[in-house]
């Protein structure tokens, strides 16, 4: 039978190894909730780092403990078993590895738009392995880091964080281009969700090919990316009003015209 003695002694290591275990889950498991609290946005770059900084003493740790030393009949299998694990882990590492060179250089932070290969996205959470793009319908993308360098990488929002947004409009025939023109700036400018830093561009452009039929090119900037479809349905709404207005008054004054004509007659 054991001793009391004997029995604590088995059960420390296994003790000291949970409790290591334990700390780092707990410590992960806060800078996680850390990364969605705006109030640390100046700390959220360097948690990938932080969550380095936890685990990598705790590795080296349980590998003095757990990894047994290469001697004896079984060194060969043992160094073998090691080598397919290390292997298994290669894509886990490259992503770890990414993710701290990312994090050394600032690269990206909580807030960026950005777009990884046909991934689009708001980033809303830094890991050691992965970020997490949030897009326009809510849905979240788990992105390893090691996509970063093998796809493209697009940053939708500029030094000001105002995104662009692409409207294009039909000129009614009876509507001169000019005043169009005039009429989805103001529209593109007035809008409430128009960003107060940049303002919009408008081009005409042919219809199909056709120069006697054109059409409106509008870049609008919005101050936040999530309200690019409000944007978008407030300037098509103020258009469409600017232009009803305009044909209306332009109907109107030549109805008024048309007794003089018959007078002058």
């Amino acid at each position: 039978m054991f001793s009391g003695t004997a029995l604590v002694a088995s059960l420390l290591p296994i003790l000291y190894v949970g409790g290591l275990l334990t700390a780092g889950f707990a410590v992960s498991l806060l800078l996680r909730r850390i990364s969605h609290v705006g109030a640390f946005r100046q700390l959220h770059p360097w948690i990938p780092l932080l969550h380095i900084a936890v685990w990598g003493p705790i590795v080296f740790i349980l590998e003095g403990r757990l990894v047994p030393d290469f001697d004896g009949p079984r060194a060969l299998g043992r160094a073998l078993g090691l080598v397919v694990l290390a292997i298994a882990a290669l894509p886990w590492l490259r992503n770890v590895f990414h993710g701290l060179v990312f994090a050394l250089e600032l690269r990206y932070h909580i807030g960026d738009d950005l777009q990884v290969g046909l991934v689009k996205g708001r980033v809303v959470a830094l890991g050691v392995r992965a970020l997490t793009l949030r897009a326009p319908d809510g849905t979240d993308a788990i992105v390893p880091y090691e996509r970063f360098t093998s796809e493209t990488v697009i940053r939708l929002n500029v030094v000001s964080r105002d995104t662009p947004c692409e409207i294009e409009v039909e000129i009614p025939a009876d509507l001169e281009p000019a005043r169009a023109t005039l009429l989805a700036r103001q529209a593109a400018a007035l809008s409430r969700f128009a960003s107060p830093r940049v303002a919009p561009e408008v081009y005409l452009a042919p219809l199909h090919g056709s120069v006697t039929r054109l059409c409106l090119r509008i870049r609008g900037f919005l101050f936040d990316r999530e309200h690019e479809e409000r944007y978008r349905s407030d300037v098509v709404e103020r258009l469409h009003a600017s232009f009803t207005a305009a044909n209306h008054s332009a109907n109107h004054g030549a109805s008024h015209d048309e007794p003089r004509d018959h007078a002058g007659l």
